[in-house]
This record gives structure tokens, sequence and C-alpha cells, in this order.
């Protein structure tokens, strides 16, 4: 308790009497003195407002989870203002820390950080606070009620006030990472990596989008950033280069060094002017001086969305060589230096090559973890404990429902939780005090159930799209619509074999007693969340065979366009390119058939058909119907191009691309412009065009 607590009390009690009451009020045999500390505040926003420091008493606190004492702000305004109710979440708390050290000097309590209240003379507060606490989701504040009636009702009006507020938030909603209260489930992955990490080995983990990657990593960081864990945090999906990525790589280690420099004063930064790297090398020596520098603290040099470097090593695999080599060095000296690389892939840990004859440094040098869905007990305690946060008691049976519907896929838990605690809600009578805690049952969940499933198939379906770009085996064998069918998948070789594999180790498949491959129960209940049907084999074949024709030059047979119809450099449609696309369909029809892949530059980069799509209202059906029909039926033949070329759209590293496969047509084929007719031929990896007494020889060898 502060120094002279009574003469506090006394000047407080002065300015506030309504104070006196509540602390009368809560003051029980376990809670002698509810209101212990306080403090006028000296912000512009705060002025003349007194931070308190209090006890609502064991019941109360259990009740609501309330942890310790919480903040309560008294005003003397009936206006009450929102940079008041800003500054009350934020600066409030580091004042009040602040006041602390100079009475005991140290901090001795911290107030819950998920709920403050309020007392103010504004007839309007209940409304202000319902509105601004819809924009947070985990603080939020609640009003003290009116202190000037009985002393018996203070309790229980305090208490509804709370609960009103607090089942007001969705702690189950939203797509942000979550850690500290808002986590759970993957307890044990967590302490395998951190003994990992702490034993100096670097690690990988591997899940499907929405299965929980970030959030864990956040979480790792929650934890362990006391004991000297600087996680040093960077996502590649943002990165359009690789030469992006040791400046991106340098400003994320600042600032995690910055982050644990508020509660460890001996941080060493070094100077503002070294605190860049323009090169790989300039930042393994950054990583490896700042670990010299600073002994105490573990180094975590965190990738996230690490399948982005297939996409960055398709453009520049020597410099994505370059970058891990440097990570890799890195690690490798300095033993308070470890890597952890999260994403859908695990292809940059375990196979030896980048792409072609290009080394991968981190071959055989990373650990791999894999994320599979909650157990049913993982499920329970999420659904359950954050729900006591929101006033909802869940039955046993409503629990299961919701690990069966979901199959325990982390999202998808919270997602459907989100949808039942809705309903339960909405069965309140209209404008009504919540009393006590709401409860939840297994009819709830059934009713939820049939109508979230048609956004969770959606959703599920996007989940899927996102792994094919990287992984089509694995998609396609996700969505097969028999066991037998995904055991299919063993027979097309190593890319089978791989996605059998990591399947497994996600808890989504397993291999039966007979040696079959099945489903798990956590896949079965994702596939009756229903979503796009399974393509045939022969797609995902497709796809396979698509990567090998794009590591391949143009030849007499294939061919690479950057669009159809849109000029990069002129920023608009050109005839010019329209051309020239539909002159090599032309040619490959006429000699010996060929492939045109649109959306791929000369080098066989890809770089997807955005611009192009943007001209047919970002309708792949538009587009299918300008480029058969506007452009090659209406100036070659409808005929001919419906019984020759097919169209196909195929997503690969997160872009769209178009393949056109034209097959030698029967007869010879003609190009009309206006009145006029063209021929042309492939010749070599070009496209010339015959005439004269060129046609007539071609004419004749043609038969």
């Amino acid at each position: 308790m502060p120094p002279n607590l009574d003469k506090f009390r006394q000047v407080f009690f002065g300015r506030f009497p309504e104070a006196a009451k509540l602390d009368k009020a809560l003051r029980t045999s376990a809670n002698r003195t509810p209101l212990f500390f306080f403090h006028e505040s000296s912000d512009p926003d705060l002025k003349r407002c007194w931070l308190v420091l209090g006890r609502l008493g064991p019941e109360m606190e259990a009740s609501f989870s309330i942890n310790g004492e919480v903040l309560l702000l008294f005003s003397p305004y009936d206006d009450f203002q929102r940079r008041t109710f800003n500054k009350l979440m934020s600066e409030a708390r580091k004042e009040v820390a602040a006041a602390q050290r100079r009475i005991y000097g140290t901090v001795r309590f911290t107030p819950d950080s998920h709920l403050a209240l309020i007392s103010s003379q504004d007839p309007a507060l209940d409304k202000h606070i319902k509105a601004w606490n819809a924009d947070r989701s985990s603080s939020l504040v609640a009003s003290i009620p009116a202190l000037d009636g009985d002393i018996d009702a203070v309790g229980p009006l305090l208490r509804r006030s709370i609960a009103n507020v607090l089942a007001s938030r969705d702690l189950y909603g939203g797509k942000d990472p979550v850690s500290g209260r808002d986590f759970f489930g993957r307890i044990d992955t967590i302490q395998t990596v951190t003994a990992e990490l702490r034993s100096g080995h670097s690690v990988g983990l591997f899940g499907l989008r929405r299965s929980g990657k970030t959030s864990l990593l956040r979480e790792l960081q929650y934890r362990e950033e006391s004991a000297g864990l600087a996680l040093v945090l960077t996502d590649l999906e943002s990165a359009d280069s690789i030469d992006e990525v040791p400046h991106q790589m340098s400003r994320d280690l600042v600032d995690a060094l910055r982050g644990i420099r508020q509660s460890r004063s001996d941080v060493w930064l070094g100077p503002e002017s070294d605190h860049g790297a323009a090169t790989f090398g300039a930042l393994s020596a950054r990583l490896i001086r700042i670990a010299k520098k600073n002994p105490d603290l573990l180094f975590v040099a965190a990738i996230d969305e690490v399948e982005n470097l297939r996409r960055l090593a398709r453009e520049s695999p020597d410099k994505v060589r370059l970058f891990l080599g440097a990570l890799r060095r890195a690690a490798q000296a300095s033993d308070n230096i470890s890597l952890f690389f999260t994403g859908l892939t695990t292809e940059f840990f375990d196979q030896s090559m980048i792409a072609g004859e290009v080394d991968n440094p981190l071959f055989g040098f990373v650990d791999s973890h894999y994320l599979p869905p909650f157990s049913k007990s993982e499920s329970a305690e999420l659904v359950r404990d954050l729900g006591s946060l929101m006033m909802l008691d869940w039955s046993p049976e409503a629990l299961a429902s919701v690990h069966q519907f979901t199959g325990g896929f982390p999202f998808f838990v919270r997602d459907l939780s989100s949808a039942v605690r809705k309903l339960v809600l909405e069965e309140r009578p209209p404008d009504s005090d919540l009393a006590g805690r709401l409860d939840v049952h297994e009819h709830h969940v059934a009713r939820a159930y049939a109508t979230w499933t048609d956004g969770a198939g959606k959703k599920w379906s996007e989940i899927l799209r996102s792994l094919a770009s990287y992984h089509p085996v694995m998609e396609e064998m996700l969505r097969a619509k028999s066991e037998h069918q995904m055991s299919e998948w063993r027979n097309i070789g190593i890319e089978g074999d791989a996605a059998v594999s990591a399947l497994t180790k996600l808890g989504l498949v397993y291999v039966d007693e007979e040696g079959r491959l099945r489903w798990s129960e956590s896949l079965g209940a994702l596939k009756a969340l229903g979503g796009k049907t399974e393509a045939p084999l022969a797609d995902i074949q497709t796809k396979i065979g698509l990567r090998d024709l794009l590591a391949q030059p143009e030849s007499a047979h294939l061919e690479f366009k950057s669009t159809a119809r849109w000029n990069l450099r002129s920023e608009k449609k050109d005839p010019a390119i329209e051309d020239a696309v539909l002159k090599t369909v032309a040619a490959f029809l006429n000699t010996d058939g060929g492939t045109l892949i649109i959306g791929v530059d000369d080098g066989g980069i890809v770089r997807g058909i955005t611009e192009d799509l943007r001209t047919c209202r970002d309708s792949m059906d538009q587009y299918e119907r300008w480029l058969m029909g506007n452009l090659l039926s209406d100036r070659i033949g409808a005929d001919v191009i419906s019984q020759y070329v097919r169209f196909r759209s195929v997503s690969l590293d997160g872009k769209v691309v178009v393949v056109l496969e034209a097959a030698k047509s029967e007869n010879i084929v003609w190009v009309t412009t206006g009145s006029d007719e063209a021929l042309y031929v492939r010749n070599g990896n070009e496209t010339r065009q015959l005439s004269g007494k060129k046609i007539i020889e071609f004419a004749q060898l043609r038969k």
C-alpha cells in the first residue's frame, strides 16, 4: 500500500464522494480495502481525473476471469470524451506504473489488461462505451453504475454492467493471429520448438492456411521474450524481390531489439548508421554482430510465408541461395542465433536444389514440424475458456459437437463457435441486461451449423486454392470424392509420395492396417463442408507438366506470352499483341501443334494475366469467350478452334496463367484480316508468314 494511504483515501473520497460508497459496497472479510492505490493523472487528456487500483473481490473476479486488481478511472466531467477513453486503455496504465516506481521503487500492481472501469456523470456514458468498445476486441471498459441509491444495490448493478460488456465482444471471431489469453492449444508444439531453438537447432513449421502458424509464432514470442528470446519476424509475402529482404530483416531486427529494450535497458542496438543491411553478406554480419554484443539473448530469425521463396527463386535462384546461405552462416557462427521458418511448404528444408542446378544451403539443416488439427480436448479448452470470458457456459455435449463438425481445424473451431455465440445472444429478449452466464447446449451448435456450413465451405475452398499454387497434388488429394480415388495418387511418383507423407503428418490422412489410404475424422468433417469438387487426375498431371514446360526454353512446340492483349509498356490494349497470339496459334495448327502459355515471360517466369483480365471485367469466362471466340474463332474459324485448340486456366504460385494447346490441324489454316488471308508456320522457336512459292511448297510437303 502507498505511504499515508489514509491521507490519499481522504483526499480522493473528498473529490469523489460516490467512490466511498463503492469502496464500502465491495468490502468483505476477503476484500478489506477494495480501493487501495490513488493517483491524480498528469496527462492533458486525463486532467483532473483520478486513476485508482482496486479489487472487486474473489467471487466477482472468478466469475469474470479477472486477474487480480482492476484499473478504475473517476472523471469529474459530465461530458466524457473519446480521447479520455483511449488514454484509459493505453497511457493511463503506463502512468500508474510510473507512479508506483516513484512510491515503491518498483511496479507492485499490474491491473488486468482486459477490463477497466469508468465513473462519470455523463448521462450518455453507457451509450458512448458501447460504441467505443465495438472498435476493440480484447481490452474493454465497463461503466461504474450511479452510486446515489441503496448501497446493497451497487454490487449487483456493477456485476450486471461488467457482464453485459464482456458478453458484447466476440473473442472467437477475427482472422488476426492471437497470443496470450486468446491463445489455446499447441502447447506441446511450443514447448518442443522452444527447446530445439534454445539447443541451437533451426526449425521449420508446416501447416495449411489458417491452421495457427503465425499465432504460434506470436505466442512463442509472448511466452519467451521475458526469458531473453528475441524473435525477429520477417514476412516474405510482401517481398516483390529477394533484394528487398536484407533491408526488411534489418528493420525487423531493430524493431525486435527496441521492444526488448523496454524491459532490458542494456540491450545493444549499435549506431543508427549500422542498422541497415543492403546485401546478404551485410545481413549475416549484422546478425552475428548483434548476437555477439547481446550474449544473454537468444535471437530467432523467423521467416513467415516461406513458400514465397519459390516465387522469388524463379526470378533469382542464385540470390535466394545467397540469402539462405547468409542465414545459415549466421546460425552456425553464433550459439545464440537460430532459424525458424513457417509456411505451407517444407521444400526449402528437404530438397537439395533450389531450382535447376542451384544448391540449397538449408538442405538437411532444418528440423520440420507439422500442425495437425486440434485434439478433442484442445478444441474444448479453446471454446470453453474463451467462452468463459464472454459469459458463456458450454455443455460437454456442445463442445464435442463443435469439434466433430469442424474436425478440430483451429480457424473453423473459432468460426463455428462465433456463430453459436451469436445465435445464443439473439435468443435473449431485446434490450435485456445480462444478469448471469448464458448456457450453450448441443442444439445451439446444430442450429448454428446448419446456416454456417455454406460460408465455411467457401473458406475451405479458399484454403485449398492457396495450397494449389505450391502443392497441387496435395490440393487435389484433399478434394478427392473417395478414399479409393485419393489412393490412386500414390501411383504418380515422387509428387504423390511426398503429398501422402505431408498429409499424414498433418493428421488429414492415414494408412490402415491393410495399407490403404484413409481420410482422418478431421478431413471427413472438412470435406463435409462442401466447396469446389475435385479436379480429374488429368488436370493435376497438367499442372505438374506445366511446371516442367516452364523450365524449358521456347521451341517449335512451345511459346510464352506475357499477355494476350495488354501492352505492358504503353499500358493499354494493343492489336499487335493480339495478332501475335493469333499468329502463334495458327502456326502451331499448321505445323506440328504446340503449347502457348499466356501470363509467362520469355524466361519462363510466371507473372499472371492480371492486366488482360481487367479488360474483361476480371471475369475468366469473359476472357475465354474473347480469346477463343472474338480473336481465334472469328479470324481462323470456329470449327477449327473448337476441334483442335484447348483452353485451360491454371493457378501457379498464386497467379493465373492460360494454356492454349493446339494440335496439328488436318487442313491448312489461314488467318483472315479484313479481305486478306495469311498463312503462318513455326520455324524453330519463331512464327513466320509464308508467301508466294513458299505457300505452294509448304502445301505440297504437308500432304
